[in-house]
């Protein structure tokens, strides 16, 4: 019965893309959807699916008739909404000249599925399960010498109990260009499985924001491949602190010279959530930087996860590559898991890892509770101040307050929880 129940959703996904050719690029992608990883796959020792995988959950039909409940954060940002998994242009902002918004034809998803088949993500869950059930794979275009300034705000919402929603982006920088995108992940359903492609070319940038605020029943796995060209840069933060369960996974490809990747992030974790902040480099080519910084708090039950892999290849001479994670606990019964790992072939490179776990320094407290401080308050601004170091320095000024924001929200209910 047990074996029954976990196949469900496998079958719900075959039932879903039952209607398409059998080589369209959902039936493709439904074809490798065999199971859920087990735990005795390394990379998900640490992130078990067992109770997802019992939970009886169908793909969900967008309804574009429904209306949005989240608001636009910045003043002057470039809205892109999806509701369901599908975009919705109508709840959309016009583009300003340079990009466009597409949705892909039948040959350019082919092609979009067979990037991420030639990545180390070919086998993840999101991988075969969104290419199977997203309503469309929607690419966003930044054309040559364009400079963008005004923020992105890519807004992901909708769902429901027992469904599984499925936004695809695919998100192309052509040489000499630039943006700035922000991400909101507001879901309601019961599974959440975020995919994106991002193709940065030559001369190019782009930082991006993630907030995962989803359902606190959700689970939320979000797969993410990037490849850098000659002297791009890609600077990522994470803020995790939404779902039952979250894992924000991103696998990213210096395939150029003199390029530079920051992937940093934080989680807030509290009562039963899990939070996993998964990232893997490869450093195929020499001249190239990469920096891997995490930070998070937790509380009552939970549990976080960091696990950070660099790979230098043989001719990748000249890397930097670094990684550091630091967790503080607030309770006794919380846990938290680090795992950075470094794979070098190549014989003249920087790399370093290093991990750290601990509760708050009694010393500090005592000093701040000695001056008049509450305990409470004690706590929160010696982990404000943890906070605020990785913030200021991975998020450009004009959005740490909002930054700030969202992560003293997570924070407060966690130390209230623990006081």
């Amino acid at each position: 019965m047990l074996h029954k129940v976990k196949n469900n959703y496998i079958t719900s996904v075959k039932n879903h893309v039952s209607q398409f050719k059998e080589n369209s690029f959902r039936k493709l992608a439904s074809n490798d959807f065999k199971s859920w990883p087990s735990p005795r796959e390394e990379t998900w020792r640490l992130s078990r699916l067992g109770v997802l995988s019992r939970k009886e959950i169908t793909p969900i039909i967008p309804d574009f008739k429904k209306k949005f409940s989240s608001v636009s954060q910045f003043n002057g940002s470039i809205i892109i909404r999806f509701v369901d998994g599908a975009l919705r242009k109508d709840l959309s902002s016009k583009l300003p000249p340079g990009s466009s918004l597409n949705i892909l034809g039948e040959e350019d998803s082919l092609k979009c599925l067979h990037k991420f088949k030639d990545s180390n993500l070919k086998n993840h869950p999101s991988t075969n399960v969104s290419f199977s059930c997203t309503p469309s794979i929607v690419k966003l275009t930044i054309e040559k010498d364009v400079n963008i300034r005004n923020f992105f705000e890519i807004i992901y919402e909708g769902g429901d109990d027992n469904l599984s929603v499925h936004p695809a982006l695919y998100i192309d920088l052509q040489d000499n260009s630039s943006i700035t995108v922000i991400e909101r992940f507001n879901h309601l359903s019961s599974l959440i499985m975020p995919l994106q492609l991002i193709e940065l070319k030559k001369n190019t940038s782009m930082d991006s924001l993630k907030i995962f605020s989803d359902n606190q029943q959700s689970y939320n796995l979000s797969a993410n491949c990037t490849f850098l060209s000659d002297k791009s840069n890609y600077n990522s933060f994470s803020v995790i602190k939404g779902g039952i369960f979250t894992r924000s996974e991103t696998h990213a490809y210096l395939q150029g010279e003199n390029c530079n990747l920051n992937l940093n992030g934080v989680y807030l974790s509290s009562k039963n959530q899990h939070h996993d902040l998964t990232t893997a480099i490869y450093h195929d080519v020499p001249n190239c930087t990469s920096k891997q910084i995490v930070r998070g708090v937790l509380g009552g039950k939970s549990t976080g996860v960091f696990q950070g892999k660099v790979r230098v290849a043989p001719d990748a001479q000249k890397t930097d590559g670094q990684q550091m994670s630091r967790a503080i606990l607030l309770s006794e019964n919380a846990i938290a898991n680090a795992k950075p790992e470094l794979e070098i072939y190549a014989d003249d490179v920087v790399c370093a890892h290093g991990a750290t776990v601990g509760e708050i320094d009694d010393e500090q407290l005592f000093y701040l509770k000695s001056r008049g401080i509450s305990e409470k308050k004690a706590k929160q601004i010696l982990i404000t101040a943890f906070l605020k170091d990785i913030i200021n320095e991975s998020v450009e000024a004009s959005m740490q307050s909002f930054v700030f924001k969202e992560a003293e929200l997570a924070l407060s209910e966690i130390i209230s929880e623990e006081i």
